[in-house]
């Protein structure tokens, strides 16, 4: 057992030092909203810090409702994530990050708006195709985020939220700072 994690530390240590974090890259992530149960989908963009850092920013608007109750809803993200290879093109990364929402709701025609703040960890599994020649990148992540909301007496709670990602690399060579 002490030299399997030995083997996987020294593994993971030469691994993480090939992985490079492209320029721009712009797409769609879909997303989970398990307080609404629905899903949504979010335009996606991503800009390189350096050859392991970079920074995403995320906008979604969302609209649905059956019956007596509707919703519409827009939100902004910002993450930092940190990319680590793990072989080839398959890539992880882990983060954090802040995001903003304003809902509006329509209960029996009467409208009410409501916003609300979360922050909280990212952490994804994502693969480059660029190394064979095809400029998207592939991910999928998990954000638990503390969600701070005014308009509902000030209560927090816990916000599990998955996405699944398609993004066009921009054809420039990633970052080598």
């Amino acid at each position: 057992m002490k030299q399997s994690l030995i083997i996987t530390s020294i593994l993971f240590c030469v691994n993480t030092g090939f992985s490079q974090v492209h320029n721009h890259a712009l797409g769609l992530r879909f997303r989970t909203s398990p307080h609404l149960n629905i899903r949504n989908t979010e335009l996606s963009y991503q800009i390189g810090l350096n050859q392991k850092n970079r920074l995403e920013i995320g906008l979604n608007y969302g609209q649905g409702g059956f019956d007596s109750f509707k919703y519409r809803h827009l939100s902004s993200s910002i993450y930092y994530q940190h990319v680590m290879n793990i072989r080839g093109g398959l890539n992880w990364y882990v983060g954090a990050g802040l995001k903003y929402d304003l809902s509006q709701y329509i209960v029996n025609n009467v409208s009410q708006f409501h916003h609300q703040f979360s922050a909280g960890p990212t952490i994804g599994l994502e693969y480059d195709f660029n190394h064979k020649n095809i400029p998207l990148l592939l991910s999928l992540d998990y954000r638990p985020s503390l969600v701070y909301s005014p308009s509902f007496q000030g209560n927090a709670y816990i916000q599990n939220q998955f996405g699944l990602a398609l993004r066009y690399t921009f054809k420039d060579k990633p970052n080598s700072n």
